[in-house]
């Protein structure tokens, strides 16, 4: 059976080796709008042909695996049943009860199976939690309680698509199934309660759900840690099982006395994904021979839709009576180059600073402050030399002269040495003043602290007239606290793995700018009218560079600007510019 796959995200990975479990499958053709990704991909997991259209695999498969972003399920699902290619397609299917009824409806018509890849739904260990609580062992089924919660950075697609990110509809598919599975799909009211992050979707969410003579609490989470089991609760006992039950290895059968315990435990092989293609391979198998398909997965499928769709419009409205308060009035972000252009050239060394400064629009470099034995100021970004150059040790603990024996690999082979400040100053001065380039200084202070760093910094760049082009950073509040007492027109910015914890810093030492992990924008949605009317270049850590080597995966700047963010301070700015 020839499968083709579009979407080669990280689950796309792991779908190849848990197919290549399953026998006689074919992973034929892989599919991404970029070629490149689609290339890459193909040659990573030995698949012989890639594409970047998917009408390409409508006349070379027999059934097709859609890992791709929520919002585009539904136009490739219609693509290829329309084409009368079976669809296994990555949850959640898609995000309204009217298009999985359309779908489901389109798939009869031409007789190809259309199913969810919720994995856990086809695990032996989870249908026989199924078969336990079915059975009466527990009495009659009164409450089903349902947690998955894993913690994201936000600069991740899950949190950072602000119209279809967000914790429930990522992960509520894993807690709806044992609901629908246990109480069916007649829900009479369904509450969401949820926090939100700052890019507006929620970071935590639970929905709770009336059916009547039973209820159900279905909890979610990707900035917030809770206990991720599985409980349901009858009239005679309790099943049990715990973190994580999606995994599904073990369940307990708990009664009034505690001393009555049964335990079970199951077979899971590899990440589950080989059950639900089995299920999959096995339901089209069947549909060839003219078999009944149930239609239970399609009853639930379509319910988890409307339920995703219900959500989805709660959060909506909510949006609405907040959106104007928070808006912002930049269009745009400014981009700085972080340790220069650190991609394709050694960080922190004049060849990467200037390959930076020659990037047409570029706003900034930005560059690490150590001292040495003899006071002398270098640039590097860690305390010790022993990542960046061919020797071992810690920076303070060598004199100027004889780090400069120490080589950095550069382009091409050739070598490089550890700049001092002035150096860097040198190759620079001619950009700041004929472009205004603007140079971030970043004092190290925070894990060694270097006595006289701020005096020092603060002199050279007097001494070379410097003072409009340099904003000073650290994550050592006390530092820019300094830095301001030095010279109060130096602009100054606070750096910190939290935004929250850069405001309140901020408010002490005077600073003039917010300097945040991108990934630790962490301020409630609630909050974002309290941020104060400032500057903030945030900074990732995510892309590639000289010395680690990954694929670069471009950002959206829109996002960012829908969060406020003025400046990005990026390994790749030759990449936005």
């Amino acid at each position: 059976m020839k499968f083709g796959m579009i979407g080669t995200g990280r689950i796309a990975g792991r779908f190849v080796s848990e197919a290549r479990t399953v026998p006689d499958i074919d992973i034929h053709i892989v599919c991404n709008p970029n070629l490149e990704s689609a290339r890459n991909f193909a040659e990573d997991q030995n698949i012989l042909h890639y594409t970047d259209k998917a009408s390409e695999l409508c006349n070379v498969v027999d059934a097709v695996y859609i890992a791709t972003p929520h919002q585009t399920h539904y136009g490739y699902i219609k693509q290829m049943l329309s084409a009368g290619i079976h669809v296994l397609c990555e949850k959640p299917m898609v995000l309204s009860e009217t298009e999985a009824e359309e779908m489901y409806a389109l798939a009869k018509e031409k007789r190809c199976i259309l199913m969810e890849a919720i994995k856990t739904a086809y695990a032996p260990g989870f249908l026989k939690i199924i078969e336990l609580a079915k059975s009466g062992k527990i009495g009659k089924i009164k409450d089903v309680e349902a947690c998955f919660t894993r913690l994201t950075p936000t600069y991740c697609r899950e949190l950072a698509d602000a119209v279809y990110g967000g914790s429930f509809t990522e992960l509520a598919s894993y807690p709806l199934l044992p609901v629908a599975r246990l109480l069916g799909t007649e829900c009479k009211e369904i509450t969401f309660h949820s926090v939100r992050g700052y890019s507006g979707v929620d970071t935590y969410t639970k929905a709770f759900l009336d059916f009547g003579d039973a209820m159900a609490t279905v909890k979610t989470g990707l900035g917030v840690k809770s206990e991720g089991q599985l409980l349901i609760s009858g009239t005679r006992g309790y099943i049990i099982a715990e973190s994580p039950w999606w995994l599904t290895k073990q369940c307990e059968v708990r009664y009034e006395d505690p001393n009555r315990r049964e335990n079970y435990t199951f077979d899971f092989s590899g990440a589950g994904l080989r059950y639900e293609i089995q299920a999959f391979v096995e339901q089209i198998h069947a549909c060839r021979k003219g078999e009944k398909i149930s239609p239970e997965s399609a009853e639930e499928s379509i319910w988890m839709a409307g339920v995703m769709e219900q959500f989805l419009a709660q959060r909506e409205i909510k949006e609405k009576a907040i959106v104007e308060i928070c808006s912002k009035e930049n269009t745009s972000v400014r981009i700085w180059g972080h340790r220069g252009c650190c991609m394709r050239y050694p960080e922190n060394t004049i060849e990467a600073f200037l390959a930076a400064a020659n990037v047409k629009g570029i706003t900034g470099v930005e560059l690490d402050t150590q001292l040495t034995r003899d006071g002398e100021i270098v640039v590097i970004h860690d305390e010790t030399i022993n990542r960046t150059t061919d020797g071992t040790g810690k920076v303070s603990d060598y004199t100027l002269e004889e780090l400069k024996q120490f080589k950095i690999v550069s382009v091409d082979g050739k070598n490089t040495q550890i700049p001092t400040l002035r150096e860097v100053f040198e190759a620079l001065k001619g950009y700041c003043d004929r472009d205004g380039l603007m140079i971030n200084i970043e004092l190290k202070n925070s894990n060694t602290r270097y006595e006289g760093m701020e005096e020092a910094v603060l002199a050279l760049v007097k001494e070379y007239g410097l003072e409009r082009n340099i904003v000073y950073s650290s994550f050592l509040p006390e530092s820019i606290q300094l830095v301001k007492k030095l010279n109060p027109e130096a602009q100054t910015g606070i750096l910190s793995n939290s935004l929250e914890m850069c405001i309140e810093a901020a408010g002490w030492t005077n600073a003039d700018a917010l300097h945040p992990w991108l990934g630790g924008y962490d301020l409630p949605w609630e909050k974002r009218a309290e941020i104060p009317n400032m500057t903030i270049r945030a900074y990732g850590d995510a892309e590639p560079r000289f010395d680690v080597k990954g694929r670069f995966k471009k950002r959206d700047l829109s996002q960012l600007v829908e969060l406020g963010i003025t400046d990005f301070i990026t390994n790749a700015p030759e990449e936005y510019l």
